[in-house]
């Protein structure tokens, strides 16, 4: 209640949680005897925030020969309003894989390729492929995972074959390989 000529203060407090675009909201008060509501005020705001997602979630290689390597190229958008620093935990990396760059910045509303490699060095077991999940520390937003997959073979040794070049100073010899 009222006395004419009487105010009241009012608190408004806004703490957000998650990233939220501009937005405006009228606040209406209903006075008793009037059907309708009235508008009170227009309240305005926004949420700036880090909102960084991968374009994919797994990254799978498939059969790599053990001591080559195989690299993949996969994407990660910051969608939010304010650069965001991210780092991937090197402990969850096995032996097998890297990404580049393993940490840094992304700038608000920007792309950034990582380079996901995949390089057997373990011993090959045909039974079990190598498998991780690795997780992306990003500074004031949530963190992400990647899970990195392949299959670590031997190299096929059946067509493989030997060249042996013999000629004479100044002489060119040349010989056919099929591939």
């Amino acid at each position: 209640m009222l006395k004419p000529k009487e105010s009241f203060p009012i608190d408004i407090k806004f703490r957000p949680k998650i990233r939220l675009p501009p937005f405006e909201h009228d606040l209406m008060l209903k006075i008793d005897g009037i059907d309708d509501p009235r508008k009170l005020m227009t309240v305005h705001g926004v949420a700036h925030g880090i909102e960084l997602k991968l374009m994919d979630e797994v990254a799978a290689f498939g059969n790599v020969v053990q001591g080559s390597r195989l690299t993949k190229t996969i994407q990660m958008s910051n969608f939010g309003d304010v650069k965001a620093n991210y780092s991937w935990n090197k402990s969850e990396f096995t032996k097998n894989f890297t990404i580049f760059p393993s940490s840094g910045y992304i700038n608000p509303n920007s792309n950034l390729d990582l380079e996901v490699t995949f390089h057997p060095r373990d011993a090959v077991d045909d039974k079990s492929p190598c498998e991780t999940k690795v997780t992306c520390d990003v500074k004031g937003g949530e963190s992400m995972t990647l899970k990195m997959m392949g299959k670590p073979v031997n190299q096929d040794t059946s067509q493989s074959q030997e060249l042996n070049f013999n000629t004479i100073v100044r002489k060119a010899t040349t010989q056919t390989v099929a591939i």
